[in-house]
């Protein structure tokens, strides 16, 4: 599958929301045929800012709602749908990135447990004030634990290189465990 790629520090994983305001030409052409083609793009984050490098993966994601304003700029709501890794990379004369990916499986919807119902109750009193997700009915999301756990995963201050890595490991457990970890040590008043 060959998508368009737009390179930010924002981490998503599928099932989650953000906003951007594009400005760039190449990029507006990216939401344009974005939308044309309804494949989507990807968003990348950068293994190394200062030379402009890719890391080797990222979320394809769909524009569920956009603005246009007076000056031109364009506001994006957008929902992570899929992860991929990147198997080759072109730039187009405009500078677009443009890369054939390989999806990778979704993680696999489960149950909050009795156990892991502290992570989802914390992630929901986060959410609450959020704009995207305030129009969103959570009572569902927030029953499955594997869409709670990509939340955190995006809302917790880490490394992105850290981040990739959980982001790659085809199980899940790697990233519950770092969760309950983290959540953990916060809730410990010996910490």
């Amino acid at each position: 599958m060959k998508l368009a790629l737009f390179p930010l520090p924002v981490f998503l994983l599928p099932g989650g929301k953000t906003q951007l305001r594009i400005f760039e030409p190449r990029y507006q052409r990216m939401v344009s045929e974005s939308l044309k083609n309804q494949t989507g793009f990807g968003l990348c984050s950068f293994a190394d800012a200062a030379q402009q490098q890719l890391m080797q993966a990222g979320t394809r994601v769909e524009i569920f709602d956009f603005d246009s304003f007076d000056d031109g700029t364009l506001s994006i709501s957008i929902e992570g749908k899929d992860r991929f890794c990147i198997d080759n990379l072109s730039t187009d004369k405009d500078g677009l990135r443009q890369g054939e990916v390989t999806l990778l499986e979704n993680w696999q919807p489960r149950k909050v447990s009795k156990e892991h119902q502290f992570v989802a109750d914390s992630l929901a009193r986060l959410l609450r004030d959020h704009a995207l997700y305030q129009q969103q009915d959570l009572k569902q999301p927030l029953q499955d634990l594997t869409w709670v756990c990509q939340r955190w995963l995006e809302l917790l201050p880490m490394p992105a290189q850290k981040k990739q890595s959980l982001f790659m490991q085809l199980k899940f457990e790697g990233l519950l465990q770092l969760i309950d970890d983290v959540l953990l040590q916060q809730n410990d008043p010996s910490h």
